[in-house]
């Protein structure tokens, strides 16, 4: 559905009011519930990839509060995007042990490789790139976690290999 809603927004306003159709029709059956926005946002999010203007003024007004409110719940937990996120997450942990054994460096390397800014996303999507703090594998450091996999004792050769794979893979499927 995401890439037909990205094809269908060049036909401007008419989509956004399809849009929000969508939108209300997913969070209907949390709209009623006690905390329903949490599983309301992720519904979406999963829905759409990441959660836009449109959206969140449909929430807001779907649960009777104000875009603010919308927008602190979705800025207070990293799991909610505002922004469109590459096809690989590469979290780059930047803890204490992980900064000792060169975590900064392999930061430089992945961001120059993808030409990317600080915490940014690939003009192909292809990737984000997030620092972290503390991926809880101090013992490998420094650590990198690609999507969910974990990669201890990470450095730039071999997440470039890891992620080669990865795309090499999912085109033979």
């Amino acid at each position: 559905m995401f890439t037909a809603w990205t094809e269908a927004l060049k036909n401007g306003h008419q989509i956004i009011d399809t849009f929000k159709l969508s939108i209300k029709q997913i969070i209907q059956p949390f709209v009623a519930v006690k905390g329903g926005l949490i599983p309301a946002l992720h519904k979406v999010q999963k829905e759409f990839g990441f959660l836009n203007k449109e959206s969140i003024k449909t929430l807001a007004k779907s649960f009777n509060i104000s875009d603010a409110e919308v927008i602190d719940v979705i800025t207070y937990y990293d799991d909610f995007k505002l922004e469109k996120q590459g096809e690989y997450i590469i979290k780059v942990c930047q803890a204490e042990a992980c900064q000792s054994l060169g975590c900064r460096e392999l930061w430089d390397t992945l961001r120059s490789h993808f030409q990317l800014e600080q915490d940014g996303t690939s003009k192909d999507y292809s990737v984000t790139l997030k620092e972290v703090f503390c991926l809880g594998n101090c013992a490998l450091s420094p650590s990198v976690m690609i999507n969910k996999d974990v990669i201890g004792r990470a450095n730039s050769q071999k997440i470039l290999a890891y992620l080669s794979t990865k795309q090499n893979n999912s085109k033979n499927d």
